[in-house]
């Protein structure tokens, strides 16, 4: 017998007791094996395993790229600088926490209300719904966001860290991009288009943001390109998700750029499948949609950006030293031109002369301010999204360098500056882009 049996006589009646005194014995050495396991449990815990590849990363040169700070909505520190402060300000609404505090704006948190109203009783919002999946992805949303600016105010960083400040963030902010999005959104025609006024009944609400948007549209579009001004986009696809009754005819990425078909540079080629990719944020589906697919590199190496800017002129000959070079300047041709940044230098064997093909640049009273944050997105995550818009920048910069590359290029159709008194305006732009990045 395994156990021993004890008897106790009660009302006349004997009651058995079962000592198991084996399963005793293997429970006391179950609990035994654990305090043992204890180091395997430490070695196979995710928490340690994360700190040592940290570890490695900062030992490992070639691994540089992937010490860069996880958020890719960043305030830099460059916006301190002198003259940049204008290419960094927001006109009319703060998206994310790093403009809420900035005064007189058009649109500020109460006004965003309405938009989040409107999705509810036209599109079949389920705001219970959604903030309950913005709260499973808190964690993962709020990684997006860093800060390099040591010196700015705590309150952003409170906002960040305060789980129902934060959910309310995004909340607000996304209802307000998509519906935006959908009023000034140029994609499809007719019947196909993915439009505010077809996905709701036309009523005095929906004429109201209407009228409100439409007062403000360009300011809007140009603070949705801000670096530091963006929200995740994973949160705007959580909430179409959440919208049941709103039926988009296209995807949500090509909603969202067709409110830009109007901003310079254009668009790349509109074959590319936005919804095939994964983007952070309104900027970074932008900067995809407007770089030539055969330029969308990754660099194996760090970007010197100070260095190209220092090199650029020494490099890149201006466009009447090339001129005297017997090369050809030739507008690009529509039927191959891949963009507005797809510049494309050739020559012959044997041939007395070579062809330069420039995409015309045009510069506009926003173009500073867009190429600006262009750059400075190329700037802290080109190792994973290229470089194209640095060079052209950079090779724009080295073409022109006095009042007669710009006139010889504008004869040339190559350069052109819009809405502006000032010929020489294109001289300046890129120069002040580089320097302020």
């Amino acid at each position: 017998m395994e156990g021993d049996q004890l008897s106790s006589p009660l009302a006349g009646h004997h009651h058995s007791i079962d000592i198991d005194i084996a399963a005793e014995a293997k429970s006391a050495d179950a609990v035994d094996g654990e305090a043992g396991r204890k180091w395997l449990r430490k070695l196979t815990s995710a928490t340690v395993n994360k700190a040592v590849m940290r570890d490695l990363i900062a030992r490992t040169p070639m691994l540089w790229y992937l010490a860069e700070r996880s958020g890719t909505i960043l305030r830099p520190r460059t916006r301190r600088a002198v003259g940049a402060e204008a290419l960094h300000a927001v006109r009319a609404v703060a998206i994310g926490p790093f403009h809420r505090g900035d005064r007189g704006l058009p649109f500020p948190d109460d006004s965003k209300l309405p938009f989040m109203r409107y999705l509810q009783e036209q599109c079949g919002l389920n705001v219970d719904a959604y903030v309950a999946a913005l709260s499973a992805e808190r964690d993962r949303l709020r990684d997006e966001f860093a800060d390099d600016d040591a010196d700015a105010g705590a309150d952003d960083k409170a906002l960040l860290d305060d789980e129902e400040k934060f959910l309310q963030m995004l909340l607000l902010d996304s209802c307000f991009v998509l519906v935006v999005s959908m009023m000034l959104s140029k994609t499809g025609v007719g019947e196909d288009a993915d439009s505010a006024a077809r996905a709701a009944s036309i009523n005095r609400e929906y004429f109201i943001l209407h009228m409100a948007v439409a007062q403000h549209a360009e300011q809007i579009k140009l603070d949705m390109l801000v670096l530091e001004n963006q929200v995740p986009f994973a949160a705007v696809k959580l909430l179409v998700a959440a919208c049941g009754r709103l039926k988009l005819r296209h995807s949500v990425e090509e909603v969202v750029l067709g409110c830009f078909d109007d901003v310079c540079p254009k668009r790349a080629c509109l074959a590319r499948d936005a919804a095939s990719a994964e983007f952070h944020h309104v900027l970074h589906l932008f900067h995809w949609s407007r770089v030539p697919a055969n330029k969308y590199c990754i660099l194996s190496t760090p970007l010197k950006l100070l260095k190209i800017k220092k090199e650029s002129e020494r490099l890149f000959p201006c466009s009447m030293e090339l001129r005297h070079s017997a090369v050809w300047f030739r507008q690009a041709a529509a039927s191959t031109c891949q963009g507005d940044l797809d510049m494309s230098f050739w020559s012959r064997p044997a041939s007395p002369w070579a062809g330069m093909s420039i995409p015309c640049f045009h510069v506009h009273e926003y173009s500073a301010a867009v190429l600006y944050n262009m750059l400075a997105f190329e700037m802290r995550f080109h190792w994973a999204h290229g470089a194209c818009m640095t060079t052209h920048v950079a090779r724009m910069e080295g073409l022109v360098r006095c009042p007669q590359d710009a006139t010889f290029l504008r004869r040339r159709a190559c350069l052109a500056a819009m809405g502006r008194r000032n010929k020489n305006l294109e001289m300046g732009v890129c120069r002040g882009i580089t320097m302020g990045n």
